[in-house]
C-alpha cells in the first residue's frame, strides 16, 4: 500500500491535497456541503490506490533488435513485446525504452491495455552514426489507472547488444598483386593458350630478386613475370592500424575515425576475395580471422579507441613478419614510425601503406605537400607503395589512387 501511495501522479496528489483542504475548511467552518466535496476528492485517488494495490496483474516484456550487428548509418529495428493479465490488468501503459545518447536517446510510447489478457507490439527504428558496443535498454513499463491519478511502473533491466561496425566501403576489384583496382588497372594477362608453368608465376612486385624473373612468361604477357617457386600464394594479409592519440586528430571526422573505416574497409575487401585477414594495432596483438569469420574483426574495430602510447616501437617484431600482404595506416605525424614499420614489415611479400596528412586534415586539404606527402615519398624509396591522403579524400579514392600507383611502380 505504501509504495502505491508513492505512485500517485501529480493530479494524484493534488486531488488528495485539495481534498483535504476543503475537507478541513469545510469541518472548521461547520459547512457540510465542503466536507462532501472535500471527502469526494480524497475517495477518488484513494479508490484507485485500492484498486490497483488488491489487483493481481502480470507484465512480461521482450525485445528484439534486427540485425543485431549494423555498419554506421544502417537502420535497424527495434521490436517491443508486452504482455499482461490478471485482474486489474486494464489501462493506459507508458513504454519507456533507454538508449544511449549515440542512438538517439530515449523512446517513449503510450499504449492501452484492454481485457484481462493483452499484448501489445511497438516498433521503432533506430539509425546508429556512430560505432561501438551499445545496450538497448532497460525498458520501464508504467501502468495508470483510467483518471491518471496513479502510475504504477516495473522496470526490466535486461538489455540487448547492438554492435556498431564501422563503415565498409567498396574497393573495387583485386589484382593479381592482392591489391584492389578498377576495371582496366594494372592486371596480370595470360593468353588463352598458356603454358603450364603459368600458374606458378606472378606479376613482379617492388624488390623481388631479378634472378626470379621468368623470362618466357614476360615475353609472351609483355608484362615483368616472377617465379613463385617456393612463396606459395601466401593469401594473407596484415592491416596494420596506429591508434596513437598524440598522432591523430580528434572527432567524428578526423584521422582516427577515418583510419578505422578504412582498416574495416581493407579487411572485408581481401577476406571477400577468400584472403585470411589479420588485424594489428599498436597495443594489441594480431587478430587472425578466416574469410568467413570477419565478423571477429569488425567487432573489434567497432571497439577500437586510442591509445596513449609514445614509442616508436608501434607493434612487436612478429606480428608483421609476414610473406604475405602489409598494409599500414599511419599519419604523417611520427616520420620515425616508418623505421620501426619497415624493420617489422621487411619481410612481407608486399607492403602498402596510406599516410594521412593529419596537419591538415581537418582542413579538408590535398596532400600533395606536407608531412605525410614526404613520408609517403620516403616509404616508397623504401619499397613500400604508398600514397599521401588529404582530408577531403574518401577510403575509396584512397584506396584507388594507391592501386594506380602500384600499378606504376609495377609498371617501371
Amino acid at each position: 500500500m505504501r509504495a502505491t501511495l508513492a505512485a500517485l501522479t501529480s493530479r494524484g496528489r493534488a486531488f488528495v491535497a485539495a481534498g483535504s483542504t476543503v475537507l478541513v475548511g469545510g469541518m472548521l467552518l461547520g459547512l457540510d456541503v465542503l466536507v462532501r466535496i472535500g471527502v469526494l476528492a480524497l475517495a477518488l485517488p484513494l479508490a484507485a490506490v485500492l484498486v490497483v494495490a488488491r489487483s493481481r496483474s502480470t507484465v512480461s516484456a521482450s525485445r528484439e533488435v534486427t540485425p543485431p550487428r549494423v555498419p554506421a548509418g544502417s537502420d535497424v529495428e527495434v521490436a517491443l513485446r508486452v504482455d499482461g493479465g490478471g485482474r486489474g490488468a486494464s489501462g493506459t501503459l507508458l513504454l519507456e525504452d533507454q538508449l544511449p545518447d549515440a542512438l538517439g536517446g530515449r523512446r517513449r510510447f503510450a499504449v492501452e491495455s484492454r481485457g484481462s489478457q493483452w499484448h501489445c507490439l511497438v516498433r521503432y527504428a533506430v539509425t546508429p552514426r556512430r560505432r561501438g558496443f551499445h545496450a538497448i535498454g532497460p525498458l520501464t513499463v508504467r501502468v495508470g489507472d483510467p483518471f491518471g491519478f496513479l502510475s504504477v511502473g516495473r522496470t526490466f533491466h535486461a538489455t540487448t547488444p547492438l554492435v556498431v561496425t564501422p563503415t565498409v566501403h567498396p574497393l573495387g576489384r583485386m589484382w593479381a598483386g592482392g591489391v584492389g583496382a578498377e576495371r582496366g588497372d594494372h592486371r596480370v594477362r595470360l593468353g588463352a593458350t598458356g603454358r603450364p608453368d603459368d600458374a606458378s608465376v606472378r606479376e613482379y612486385r617492388t624488390g623481388d630478386d631479378l634472378r626470379r624473373v621468368h623470362w618466357r612468361t614476360t615475353a609472351r604477357t609483355g608484362e615483368l613475370m616472377v617465379r613463385r617457386e617456393e612463396e606459395g600464394r601466401h593469401a594473407d594479409v596484415t592491416v596494420f592500424l596506429d591508434t596513437r592519440r598524440d598522432v591523430h586528430r580528434p572527432g567524428k571526422d578526423g584521422t582516427f575515425e577515418w583510419a578505422v573505416s578504412a582498416a574495416a574497409s581493407i579487411a572485408a575487401h581481401f577476406a571477400g576475395n577468400g584472403w585470411d585477414v589479420r588485424l594489428a594495432t599498436d597495443t594489441t596483438d594480431s587478430h587472425d580471422s578466416a574469410p568467413d569469420e570477419l565478423g571477429l574483426i569488425l567487432d573489434e574495430l567497432a571497439a577500437v579507441g586510442t591509445s596513449s602510447r609514445h614509442s616508436n616501437a608501434m607493434v612487436p617484431a612478429d606480428i608483421l613478419a609476414s610473406r604475405g600482404t602489409v598494409v599500414a595506416l599511419v599519419t604523417g605525424a611520427d616520420p620515425e614510425a616508418l623505421d620501426h614499420l619497415d624493420r617489422c614489415a621487411a619481410s612481407a611479400g608486399r607492403r602498402l601503406a596510406l599516410v594521412l596528412d593529419a596537419d591538415r586534415w581537418l582542413n579538408r586539404q590535398d596532400a600533395g605537400s606536407g608531412a605525410a606527402a614526404d613520408l609517403a615519398a620516403t616509404a616508397r624509396a623504401r619499397g613500400w607503395d604508398a600514397v599521401a591522403v588529404g582530408g577531403g579524400q574518401s577510403v575509396t579514392d584512397a584506396w584507388r589512387a594507391l592501386a594506380a600507383s602500384a600499378a606504376k611502380e609495377v609498371a617501371r
